[in-house]
């Protein structure tokens, strides 16, 4: 049984222009101890997607059908018959718990009128029963987990005395607080440079190891991800239109998205010139019929406009939505 399991989740959002078809019927998995990467470009769906798994989704976001299982259990609202009492209950008993999130702001995320040390023991005043006592030593003990030299000191401090990476260390150790089975990093290393980002990458790996949580890693860069996630999920419009291991999405990707996003990852091995992604991502307040990607992609036939193309397996672990791995093909747009 896998530790999560979302099929058909779809998560749309009220506004004034109408309604936002954010995450369009979307299914992915991920297993115990392992990272599983979430990849697309902003406005793609995949941050939404796991607020819905967290229940953090704004007032005017709903969820309106799909299965949410985590670790066995049924977690989607729409399964509480509009009983939103229940639902919330259930929540708050897994989030900061069982279940975490590590933000991608740690200045918008922790509060700057608190200590380091209030804001860490929050979630293990939530959800366990500790002294006064018993919680210093634990929030020592994180911040040692995560890196942070002189913890004794920085648990006096506040977030403006920290530099940026100290910071989204601290979150990592709030979210690792109550050893969660599931840790969802949403674009942790988006506001670091290039080496600290790597640092980032490497103790969410190694924290990993040691605490058996499956992690998924949200990001916008396939290269983020290179070295860190055992499968990857490609997310565009709404929808996840490839998926595979690691290796199969870097070395065989098969939808032009994909291929896309690899070409904007700067590789020094190779000196190639970066191209990036022409046009811009669709309207989801009207989303395309058929392939979300049709108008910017150079390989578009006649029926990528008309009709979403089917998930095809090509392997037991790599599958994809595009109409070119159908045969026979149909011929060029506007041929």
């Amino acid at each position: 049984m896998s530790l999560l399991e979302i099929k058909n989740l779809t998560t749309s959002f009220a506004t004034e222009q109408g309604k936002v078809q954010a995450v369009r019927g979307i299914s992915l998995s991920v297993e115990q101890g392992e990272i599983v990467g979430i990849v697309g470009e902003s406005g793609s769906g995949k941050s939404q997607s796991m607020y819905s798994v967290m229940g953090l989704l704004s007032e005017n976001g709903t969820i309106e059908s799909g299965s949410i299982l985590f670790d066995g259990q049924e977690i989607s609202p729409v399964q509480f018959d509009g009983n939103a009492a229940a639902y919330e209950k259930l929540m708050e008993g897994i989030r900061g718990n069982s279940m975490s999130m590590i933000f991608q702001d740690p200045m918008s995320f922790l509060n700057p009128v608190l200590t380091i040390e209030k804001q860490l023991v929050e979630p293990l005043k939530n959800h366990k029963k500790m002294s006064a006592a018993e919680l210093h030593q634990k929030a020592v003990e994180l911040l040692t987990q995560v890196g942070i030299p002189s913890p004794e000191e920085r648990l006096k401090q506040y977030p403006h005395q920290l530099s940026g990476g100290m910071r989204q260390r601290v979150i990592i150790a709030i979210a690792l607080a109550c050893n969660p089975k599931l840790i969802i990093a949403d674009e942790p290393t988006t506001a670091l440079d290039v080496t600290i980002q790597a640092k980032i990458i490497e103790l969410i790996k190694e924290l990993k190891e040691k605490t058996g949580s499956g992690v998924i890693l949200i990001t916008h860069d396939l290269g983020v991800v290179a070295s860190a996630c055992s499968r990857v999920y490609i997310m565009y419009g709404g929808k996840i239109v490839e998926t595979g291991l690691a290796d199969e999405i870097y070395y065989q990707p098969q939808h032009p998205y994909t291929s896309g996003l690899l070409a904007c990852v700067n590789n020094p091995e190779e000196d190639t010139e970066l191209r990036p992604i022409p046009g811009s991502p669709p309207d989801l307040i009207k989303p395309p019929a058929g392939c979300p990607f049709v108008d910017r992609c150079d390989k578009a036939m006649k029926i990528c406009k008309m009709k979403m193309p089917p998930e095809r397996k090509l392997s037991d672990t790599h599958a994809v939505c595009c109409w070119l791995t159908e045969k026979p093909a149909s011929g060029k747009e506007g041929e």
